[in-house]
């Protein structure tokens, strides 16, 4: 468990240091391409499956380096804490305000983290979690706020918590269902992005990232419980899997032909994307 947990920090640092140093040496250089439960949810894995999606801050450092450009007025709004009323729903948007906290700090944006910090605080108290915080975290996120190294140390130190809980308690579950609020988040960010902007970095990084929609569609459908709201949100992930896979600029590409970073997409097709991913984001987060 410690060596991959030092293995994800290593990962997210490499990215963000890597996503600085080309915002300032190589802006134009394409950046290399390779995340409710209902009260008594079960999950069992079968011996062909393991759930290893991204992290929050590893998809955030992805899209930061792909130019993202941040935009504090399409995150899950702080208020809407207090919205979500049973554990699915705060489960869900535990992995949206995880996603949105990961996006602020990767782009500098401390400030604003402070309160995606409380935000995801309050819902991981609400889900029974209390225990990933330490009682100085957000003690420390004050007094490094000028540091974005030390927030980062901080906030992976808070992802690593999160997953050795759900290690520890057995909770699958709540690691499927936290990672597709994650998940969802950041492709409605990187999406939003492309809608608004000719942005062929993003497009990439959108791609690549939207392969991983199949691996959470497949721990939502082995939950024992399937709660309407999870079988809900897994037909949207597929659906914009599908969407993904049968246009035909993905279609067209031969075995050979697997480098994203070259990869081009019609602007009918990115809209067709980008309308589903943000309609299952938007549904998601109410």
């Amino acid at each position: 468990m410690k060596n991959i947990n030092v293995l994800l920090l290593g990962v997210v640092i490499f990215f963000f240091a890597c996503g600085k140093d080309e915002a300032s040496q190589h802006q134009d250089e394409t950046p290399v391409v390779d995340e409710q439960i209902t009260e008594n949810v079960i999950i069992e894995e079968s011996s062909d499956f393991a759930f290893a999606p991204p992290s929050p801050l590893e998809i955030a450092a992805f899209f930061k380096q792909a130019g993202l450009v941040y935009d504090q007025t399409i995150l899950n709004p702080v208020s809407n804490k207090d919205l979500y009323q049973t554990k699915l729903k705060k489960s869900l948007n535990f992995g949206v305000y995880a996603a949105d906290l990961a996006t602020c700090v990767v782009n500098d944006q401390i400030s604003d983290a402070k309160g995606y910090l409380e935000a995801t605080e309050y819902l991981a108290n609400e889900i029974g979690m209390s225990n990933i915080f330490e009682e100085t975290a957000m003690t420390k996120f004050k007094e490094n706020i000028s540091n974005t190294d030390s927030i980062i140390m901080i906030l992976t130190e808070i992802q690593m918590n999160t997953i050795e809980y759900i290690e520890l308690n057995g909770k699958d579950d709540l690691e499927v269902v936290y990672f597709a609020g994650a998940w969802i988040e950041g492709m409605y960010l990187g999406s939003l992005t492309i809608m608004e902007q000719d942005s062929g970095n993003v497009v990439q990084q959108l791609a690549s990232q939207i392969e991983f929609g199949n691996r959470i569609a497949t721990g939502l459908e082995v939950i024992e419980d399937q709660d309407p709201e999870i079988i809900y949100i897994r037909n949207g992930i597929l659906e914009i899997v599908n969407a993904y896979q049968n246009c035909e600029s993905i279609k067209n590409l031969t075995d050979e032909d697997v480098d994203l970073g070259r990869l081009q997409m019609t602007k009918a097709e990115l809209k067709e994307i980008s309308e589903l991913i943000v309609a299952l984001r938007n549904d998601m987060i109410e």
